[in-house]
């Protein structure tokens, strides 16, 4: 269900923001054109401004993608920094305002999405038209976005979500023994990360560096480069470099896990979740590199992201024989990912905020045997960024 009034509120705000932010990069290159034409764009800071790495495609238009813009920020060229707001304002927009608001079906008053269920390589479930599990929750204003997914009176949202599922099964999978001593202590594992890799005492860790921590724990999962771990860190390559090789000292197995997945993938042409299914990565032996490093990298994430696709596929069918089974007015709204989430009445939360986290934390134990807790995060709310 989603509050109307409010959305409409948002579109109106994101709109002035667009507006002030198109006058800032005006004043910055003196001159008026169209921040969503990429030719326009290219002409301008590569022409115009004589910025730096202004490399033609194909089409002989100048490459203006996330990539060179973030190249520019990191170089502290505000025009980039302020083309890189402009398209997120500009997707809030159109992508969540007017695309929600177009989407309402007149008969339920409602939002609904189609799912698709082998659409991904990990096996992920797919949102579509509209994607529900690509609402940003990073930023401000994408959880303002959340709060106009609302709920019916005499009810609330329940979010129920696997706490760093991924990052468990990481350490499941690759045997990190300090990772999985972590997890059973229960211990804040991007502090612990943080300590390992800055070699530092708890007490000097300070929130900076474990959000870097963070950040590197994640990138690794997605086989992230060097490269690619300074520009989320805005550092040099040579410190992210570093911060990797310490990564790496500090926790060998998951070096052993990439260079083995990656061997076998080789070989078998394809991977296996913790839970026996098997994925395809099509062109691991390919010639050409950008693609065969792609590939790689979906070699070594596709177990560990597919391991948790697995998980919550095996928990919803029981959580929904469950619903039914007690005869609960209680849905399940929507699956993004890690989260489901419920729509509730009163009398009903406290018993789904008491069994649903036992099923889906129980799924899978016939089939496995986890070398690391499996826990998840229960948030309750009139509206989705309440519930979180």
């Amino acid at each position: 269900k989603i509050d109307n009034i409010q959305l409409n509120k948002l579109s109106e705000k994101f709109s002035k923001k667009i507006i002030e932010i198109e006058e800032n990069i005006y004043k910055n290159c003196n001159e008026k054109f169209n921040v969503g034409s990429p030719k326009q764009l290219g002409e301008i800071l590569f022409d115009k401004l004589k910025l730096p790495f202004g490399r033609k495609g194909k089409s002989g238009n100048y490459q203006t993608d996330v990539k060179i813009l973030e190249k520019l920020k990191s170089e502290n060229y505000e025009i980039a920094s302020l083309v890189l707001d402009w398209r997120q304002f500009s997707k809030l927009q159109n992508t969540y305002c007017k695309g929600l608001l177009s989407r309402e079906n007149p008969n339920t008053k409602r939002i609904h999405t189609s799912f698709g269920m082998a659409s991904t390589l990990t096996g992920r479930l797919s949102s579509n038209d509209p994607n529900l599990q690509n609402i940003p929750i990073k930023t401000l204003e994408g959880r303002e976005i959340r709060k106009v997914f609302i709920c019916e009176n005499q009810t609330n949202i329940i979010s129920i979500d696997y706490s760093q599922i991924e990052l468990r099964i990481l350490a499941h999978v690759a045997k990190i023994k300090t990772l999985i001593s972590a997890f059973n202590e229960n211990s804040d594992i991007h502090l612990v990360t943080a300590m390992d890799v800055f070699q530092l005492s708890e007490s000097k860790v300070t929130p900076e560096l474990r959000r870097k921590a963070k950040i590197i724990n994640f990138g690794i999962i997605y086989g992230i480069s060097a490269y690619g771990l300074a520009l989320q860190l805005e550092i040099s390559n040579s410190e992210a470099k570093m911060y990797m090789d310490q990564y790496f000292a500090k926790y060998p197995g998951i070096k052993s896990y990439m260079e083995k997945t990656i061997s076998n993938c080789r070989s078998k042409g394809f991977v296996v979740t913790p839970f026996g299914r098997k994925i395809f990565i099509p062109f691991i032996n390919d010639k050409v590199a950008t693609r065969r490093n792609f590939a790689e990298r979906s070699a070594i994430n596709a177990p560990i992201q597919g391991g948790a696709a697995d998980m919550i596929k095996l928990a919803m069918p029981k959580v929904h024989k469950f619903l039914v089974n007690n005869k609960l007015k209680s849905k399940i709204l929507l699956q993004v990912h890690d989260e489901l989430l419920f729509e509730s009445p009163h009398d009903e939360v406290e018993l789904i905020k008491k069994e649903v986290p036992l099923l889906m934390t129980s799924s899978y134990e016939k089939l496995i045997s986890m070398s690391v807790p499996i826990k998840v995060d229960v948030g309750i709310g009139k509206s989705w960024a309440d519930a979180h």
